[in-house]
């Protein structure tokens, strides 16, 4: 909603959740769906809402683990903290970290602090304390990044919301990723950096992550709500 705000199109309502169940039911989506909702702008104060869905990934914790290419921005695109269809810099971080045979991109701003990936938000831990960058002026304030910061005590973990440098990482004891389709995801690598052992991520089984494949009911849904302009360059 706040995306919807800062376009101006606060008032523009969403699909309801019995809109949502009938978008699933028509495309035969019985399990877990990726929903993708879609606020254009057309005109002056005119403004379409498309919703559509998709087969989603359960992996839920047995997915790999995911290896990154640090990759440094001079500065963030003008919508970094709100999901958008004009993803260009993500797109292009992540193919370059694939064609190194990396996963994803790690994006650190011009002062060596570290963003997110091109889809996921940054967890890094180090003695009992789970350390993830501001949103919405460092990252995307994702929808299961707020969902994991209200529940981590309940493993035994702390919070803490601020910078987290390069040399922040080489000591981590373990480097998650989160975002509403994997749910968390554990960092095998970040360049040459590598981590084989990730006890505190097996505490998150028996925690109920609203994501598929992690044992919270037969049906859900990935929502990802994105929001444009009418200026391609938003």
């Amino acid at each position: 909603m706040s995306s919807l705000a800062t376009l101006g199109a606060g008032e523009v309502g969403l699909p309801s959740e019995v809109v949502i169940r009938e978008l699933l039911d028509a495309s035969d989506l019985a399990g877990p769906a990726r929903l993708r909702i879609v606020v254009r702008r057309i005109g002056g104060s005119m403004w379409t809402v498309e919703a559509s869905a998709a087969s989603c990934a359960t992996d839920g914790p047995a997915a790999p683990p995911a290896r990154l290419r640090q990759e440094t921005w001079s500065s963030a695109p003008p919508l970094a903290g709100h999901k958008t269809l004009a993803r260009l810099a993500w797109d292009l971080a992540r193919e370059g970290a694939r064609r190194e045979a990396f996963d994803d991109a790690l994006l650190l701003d011009a002062t060596g602090h570290v963003l997110e990936t091109s889809v996921a938000n940054v967890f890094v831990l180090r003695d009992g304390v789970a350390r993830t960058p501001h949103a919405p002026t460092h990252c995307l304030p994702g929808v299961m990044r707020a969902w994991l910061l209200a529940k981590l005590e309940m493993v035994g973990l702390s919070v803490a919301i601020g910078d987290i440098s390069a040399a922040d990482l080489a000591v981590a004891d373990e480097v998650w990723l989160t975002n509403a389709i994997v749910g968390v995801q554990r960092v095998a690598a970040v360049d040459r950096h590598e981590w084989s052992d990730w006890p505190r991520f097996s505490s998150l089984v028996g925690v109920g992550i609203p994501a598929p494949g992690w044992s919270n009911g037969a049906r859900s849904s990935c929502c990802q709500t994105m929001a444009t302009g009418s200026d391609p360059s938003v």
